[in-house]
C-alpha cells in the first residue's frame, strides 16, 4: 500500500515592521502557533509582538526545513530570547552561522 505524506509548507510570506524599525519577512507556516487558523495568520503576523512570539515558537519546535524559510539574521537575533536547551541552542548556532 502506498502512503502519501503531507509535509509542512509555507503558505506565503508577510513583512512585519518591528519596533526597532527593521522590516522582517516571515514565512506563513500553519502549526507554529497553536490556536490561530491558517487564514488568521497573515493578519496576526503583521503585528510585531505576534511576529516575535511566532519566531520564538518556531525556534523552539520547528524543524530545519521550516526554520530555513526564516531570515537567518532574524533567527540569530531572536535565539537568546528563546530559552532553549543547550543542545538545541548549539545546533541552531551551528546551522545558522
Amino acid at each position: 500500500m502506498k502512503h502519501t505524506f503531507n509535509y509542512v509548507r509555507s503558505m506565503g510570506c508577510i513583512t512585519c515592521r518591528m519596533p526597532s524599525g527593521i522590516d522582517v519577512t516571515l514565512p506563513i507556516v500553519p502549526g507554529i502557533l497553536k490556536h490561530p487558523s491558517p487564514e488568521m495568520l497573515p493578519t496576526l503576523l503583521a503585528k510585531p509582538e505576534v511576529a516575535w512570539k511566532y519566531t520564538i515558537e518556531a525556534l523552539r519546535k520547528a524543524s530545519w526545513p521550516v526554520l530555513r524559510l526564516f531570515p537567518k539574521a532574524w533567527l540569530l537575533h531572536c535565539l537568546p530570547e528563546a530559552h532553549l536547551s543547550k543542545a538545541r541552542t548549539d545546533a541552531l548556532n551551528f546551522i545558522l552561522r
